[in-house]
């Protein structure tokens, strides 16, 4: 049997278990485990066909749900560069600017006092980012959960979070949308 000790394996197979038990989460790793020195090809695919099996057995909420708990970290240090332009701006819309004037790693679009929009210019995921193929909007879920963490903790109250574009799914860019 194949080690099941590669980070996006654990996470997954841990949120599996909170949100739909411990024999769906023990089916899981038994039928696609994944070790941490699997190869970039052998990620992507693990990847892929764990988009198909969620998109098989639960439905768009539930698997919003997993794999928003699937989040490589806390966000806790983007919070951190956010809070500095949000803590000198005098508004939502000052916010906005200076973030974008300074930063390049994301880009905020601002909608209104309680609406931006986050966006990468390049998919970050460790597990699928240098393999140049698309997978399914499911895979990239994952990323509501970095941006439910990191705005949370930046207006200091709950957000809700979309996912309006991905970049493996064929966009320009991810987009999120995060209102509070």
């Amino acid at each position: 049997m194949s080690k099941n000790d590669n980070a996006q394996s654990v996470r997954l197979t841990e949120s599996l278990e909170r949100n739909v038990g411990c024999d769906a989460a023990k089916v899981f790793v038994e039928k696609y485990p994944l070790s941490k020195s699997a190869n970039i090809e052998k990620k992507y695919q693990w990847a892929k066909t764990i988009c198909n099996y969620l998109e098989e057995q639960f439905d768009t909420d539930t698997i919003i749900r997993i794999r928003k708990e699937c989040r490589c970290n806390d966000g806790k240090s983007i919070a951190i560069k956010l809070l500095k332009y949000l803590n000198k701006a005098d508004s939502v819309k000052e916010f906005v600017s200076l973030f974008n004037q300074n930063e390049t790693f994301a880009s905020l679009e601002y909608i209104s006092d309680n609406k931006i929009l986050f966006c990468y210019p390049e998919c970050y995921c460790p597990c699928v980012k240098r393999v140049p193929q698309e997978l399914s909007r499911t895979w990239c879920y994952c990323t509501l959960g970095n941006a439910e963490g990191i705005f949370s903790e930046v207006f200091k109250k709950a957000v809700k979070v979309t996912l309006l574009e991905s970049i493996k799914t064929g966009a320009d860019k991810c987009v999120i949308k995060v209102e509070w």
